[in-house]
């Protein structure tokens, strides 16, 4: 699918494509619609959340990995942009979709539009995940709903409108979890419990989408902390996990990869964490 560049990561040429180029105006190749890579029929992932954070560096490794990427965010143009334009350089054609999946209509929506653009859909990864933290006297409606809209319900139906451009490809689904949902993490209870959703989701829907649809979870540990974290409070979770370090951008991405496309693993829930969830 792809050709080793000098840094030894794949690199994709398109023979005839659509690319995107870091403005975000479409650049025609031969044809209209993404279709091969050097003679290879492309495979497109989606990435939600991949303006920043986790889901900017899984997005990377897919186009490292020879995927056309499909871009989501909700409000920040640039960097989405920043990302495609990453992903261009690794060889990658990628396009960005704005779309707030707090909304109920956004993730069919989100899913036509990708489909529109890139004419199949052979992965959905969704990492977008907003971040509530404080005592539990201080959590609102408005906070739980803003964690579980964009977490586990868009989830599930980011899945169902994906499953049957999924299926043509005996495609996979990767949702991002998180050790929290078998922690007690106090001040962080809609986080934790809709990471718990998650896993629940992983396997009702390996089993509900089989067999021409995978789907699986990977639960990160301390990778990229938030930035309301002292250095402080993350040199001592670090000291509690039985690695002694945090987990490498790296070596969570090269874990999702490799999950997405194993055929046999489905309904599974990998901790990627330093060993943090076994302490």
């Amino acid at each position: 699918m792809g050709t080793p560049d000098s840094s030894g990561r794949s690199r994709v040429r398109p023979a005839s494509a659509t690319l995107e180029t870091s403005s975000g105006a479409p650049r025609r190749g031969r044809d209209e619609r993404i279709e091969r890579f050097d003679g290879a029929a492309v495979t497109v992932a989606l990435i939600t959340g991949a303006a920043h954070r986790v889901g900017r560096e899984l997005a990377l490794g897919f186009a490292a990995a020879g995927y056309a990427v499909a871009v989501h965010y909700r409000s920040s143009r640039e960097a989405a942009d920043a990302t495609v334009g990453e992903a261009a350089r690794l060889g990658a054609p990628a396009a960005a979709f704005p779309a707030d999946l707090s909304d109920p209509a956004a993730p069919a929506s989100l899913v036509a539009a990708v489909l529109a653009r890139f004419g199949r859909l052979s992965a959905l990864v969704h990492a977008a995940s907003p971040w509530v933290e404080g005592p539990v006297e201080g959590v609102g409606l408005a906070d739980w709903e803003a964690v579980f809209s964009v977490g586990p319900r868009a989830a599930f139906f980011l899945s169902q409108a994906a499953a049957p451009a999924l299926s043509r490809e005996d495609g996979s689904i990767l949702l991002v979890s998180d050790v929290a949902a078998r922690k007690a993490w106090p001040r962080h209870v809609p986080h934790a419990a809709a990471k718990a959703a998650i896993d629940s989701l992983v396997v009702n829907l390996a089993v509900a989408l089989s067999p021409r649809v995978r789907v699986n979870g990977i639960a990160p540990g301390i990778v990229l902390p938030p930035e309301e974290m002292t250095r402080e409070e993350v040199d001592r979770l670090v000291a509690r996990t039985p690695l002694r370090r945090r987990v490498a951008t790296d070596d969570l991405v090269a874990v999702a990869v490799a999950m997405v496309r194993n055929r046999s693993l489905t309904g599974q829930v990998l901790a990627v964490d330093a060993g943090r969830s076994v302490v």
